[in-house]
């Protein structure tokens, strides 16, 4: 045998003896710490007993496991579980806890209302002072004083007599402590009554900073003065929600149901990268709400990019100079201020429906895009439906929406540095007069485009619908405006005699829709007050065609004022006034009506309606001679050849007149003062 070999065994049966002898000694200090632990839980909760089967320490792993433990408080409270495993570190540390099936009852019960299949918590700690103990019984837990890298637990259940039934299958946070964020998950949760029913299938919070949240509800809590009312509670918790910061919250698969048969359930709601400074993306999938009589429905809402912690946090600021004696004007003023702090991308609501018994509403999309100050947003809006059974089945539906150019948050921003009086008409004009010109000031100018197609209004058969309509904007920093408003298939329907003996003309001409086309122009000159309207190309299918201007001066400071007050007005003044008129198949339909009725030729017809005109033109003493002759001329004109004879009828004044000079004019002046005139002529 060689040396080495004797030397080698002799180290190794040394340290068998060494060994077994050091294991002796440490296996007894591992049993004297574990006894003085379970006296330390019987001292700090008098009346506790415990009892176990059996234990084991591992002095290598320093794992304590016990079997079939159970422990009673003073108030007979029993805690069993069939095993419990732990690490335990220093006096305020545990290094790995398990529990096998957990149960808690009343000595009395036979079953255990409360029990969790395992538990599982790792590398936790906690400062002194965590736990606050008074009587035996524990007063206050300090979370903010408590650390750990995992809690786990599973299969969660809580049933007595007089509450719901609860369950969990899996409750989890990990990374738990000051300066540490923390990931939060549960898994199929329930409550059941037996009359009302709530789920959740999965819930998840990453990356939030929980602990630090809770010492700041410690500290808030802390002071009575804090919570000294409902209103101060709800200051602080926008307080808190402010400072929140998490990567992704997510729920899916909510659902309650009541005994009723309402019905609440959401696929999905998700919030991400929240905090201040931070830009949130919130979804929410597939909402519906039901009852006996309702059903709401919501596809999709979508929020990308918004600062919604800086939006609550303004929030927050302006809760801690609360003033319960606000004004209306106040809340206006707090309203578009906050809207004007708003910033986001994009936002967008999906497939929105409402039903009752009759009634219906329905939104395939609506998105609004890059809103914030400084920012053109954009609006879209597709498929609105409205049936609403109101004596007649109405019903309006619009299938597309665009506007685009406006920076609205900056419009927001503007009101929301206004004061106003709503009481006052004359003042709110002047004030949205102000806001424009601010806005102008801010901007350079407003340049905008509106459309919108396929709109369609109806009362029972009655309907009126527009194809298109499309607004081009433009107000320029000089305070000029100009806006044309185009639009093309306007039809409506002929109504019956029962709203008038005109619209009972039209149908005994034939004509059982009328439709239109053409645009309008408004131009406006701040500093002047000059206002022009032209009426380009309004055509009316197979009835005719209108071209019409108008010019004067109308001060913006009357728009919303009465009719009396425009007119006494010295600086409303009017310039001139056209209207051309085209005939393209009224006038054929018209004689041809009164043929039948009357019994007479279509010349006779004619004939007859000239002498009408002139027995009209004659009896009206007030009407100048020179012009009664002309409207006869021109009728006579027209009617030798409608189809290529336009009518035209215009005012053209020697100098502006003035809305305050006319009051006293009688219809002779005013016939002079305007210079009326009217003609026929050849269509170009």
């Amino acid at each position: 045998m060689s040396k080495a070999v004797v030397i080698g065994a002799v180290v190794v049966v040394g340290v068998g003896v060494v060994g077994g002898g050091g294991y002796y000694y440490v296996s007894q200090q591992a049993e004297k710490k574990f006894q003085e632990k379970i006296e330390l839980i019987k001292s700090s909760f008098p009346g506790v007993a415990i009892t176990y089967a059996d234990h084991h320490i591992n002095v290598f792993s320093q794992e304590t496991t016990i079997d079939k433990v159970v422990l009673k408080d003073k108030d007979n409270t029993v805690y069993t579980a069939d095993k419990v495993s732990a690490v335990l570190g220093s006096e305020y540390e545990i290094k790995k806890l398990n529990i096998d099936k957990l149960a808690i009852k009343k000595e009395r019960d036979t079953e255990a209302p409360f029990t969790i299949g395992y538990i599982e918590i790792a590398n936790a700690k906690a400062d002194a002072g965590w736990i606050v103990l008074e009587d035996g019984k524990i007063k206050k837990i300090v979370p903010s004083k408590i650390s750990f890298g995992l809690l786990n637990i599973q299969n969660f259940r809580f049933k007595d007599k007089y509450s719901p039934e609860f369950k969990i299958t899996q409750y989890q946070m990990k990374n738990y402590g000051l300066d540490q964020k923390t990931d939060i998950l549960l898994k199929d949760f329930t409550s059941k009554d037996g009359r009302n029913d709530f789920s959740i299938g999965s819930f998840n919070i990453d990356q939030v900073n929980l602990a630090e949240i809770s010492k700041r509800q410690e500290e808030f809590f802390a002071d009575e003065n804090n919570y000294r009312s409902v209103n101060a509670v709800t200051n602080g918790l926008i307080q808190q929600l402010s400072t929140m910061q998490f990567s992704t919250l997510n729920v899916e698969n909510l659902q309650y149901k009541d005994a009723y048969n309402t019905t609440f359930k959401m696929a999905q709601y998700q919030i991400k990268e929240y905090g201040l400074d931070k830009k949130t993306d919130i979804l929410l999938k597939d909402l519906s709400i039901k009852d006996r009589k309702d059903d709401f429905s919501l596809g999709a809402f979508n929020i990308n990019q918004i600062n919604l912690a800086d939006i609550v946090k303004s929030q927050a600021e302006y809760s801690v100079g609360e003033n319960n004696h606000r004004s209306l004007n106040d809340e206006f003023k707090r309203v578009f201020h906050t809207l004007s702090m708003v910033q986001f991308n994009l936002f967008s609501i999906d497939n929105l429906q409402f039903k009752d018994y009759n009634s219906a509403f329905k939104i395939a999309q609506y998105q609004m895009k890059d809103y914030g100050v400084g920012r053109k947003t954009s609006q879209s809006l597709k498929d609105f439906s409205v049936n609403i059974p109101i004596y007649n089945k109405i019903a309006v539906s619009l299938a597309s929406y665009e506007n685009s150019g406006v920076d609205l948050a900056t419009i927001m921003k503007v009101f929301g540095s206004q004061s106003f009086d709503l009481n006052n008409l004359n003042d709110l004009s002047k004030k949205m007069r102000d806001v424009q010109q601010e806005y102008i000031r801010k901007l350079g100018g407003i340049q905008g485009v509106t459309k919108a197609a396929g709109f369609k209004f109806s009362v029972g058969e009655d309907f009126a619908s527009l194809g298109t309509l499309t607004v081009n904007s433009n107000l320029d920093k000089q305070g000029k405006s100009d806006q044309t408003y185009a639009f093309d298939n306007l039809e409506f329907s002929v109504l019956d005699s029962n709203y008038g003996e005109y619209w009972d003309i039209f149908r005994q001409m034939g004509y059982k829709t009328i439709s239109a086309s053409g645009s309008v122009n408004v131009q406006y000159q701040n500093d002047t007050n000059g206002l022009s309207v032209s009426l380009n190309n309004l055509v009316f299918k197979d009835i005719g065609k209108i071209n019409a201007t108008l010019q004067g001066n109308i001060p913006l400071d009357i728009v919303y004022r009465s009719p009396e007050s425009i007119l006494s007005n010295p600086n409303a003044k009017f310039k001139e006034f056209s209207v051309v008129i085209q005939n393209t198949g009224i006038f054929e339909r018209l004689l041809k009506l009164g043929s039948q009725k009357q019994g007479k030729t279509e010349a006779e017809v004619k004939e007859s309606m000239v002498s009408s005109v002139k027995e009209v033109m004659q009896g009206q003493k007030e009407i100048p001679a020179s012009f009664a002759e002309d409207t006869v001329k021109t009728l006579e004109s027209f009617m030798q050849n409608p189809q290529k004879t336009e009518i035209q009828f215009s005012s053209l004044p020697a100098a502006p007149i003035s809305a305050a000079n006319i009051n006293d004019k009688s219809p002779t002046e005013l016939f002079g003062m305007f210079n009326l005139k009217i003609q026929a002529v050849p269509v170009k």
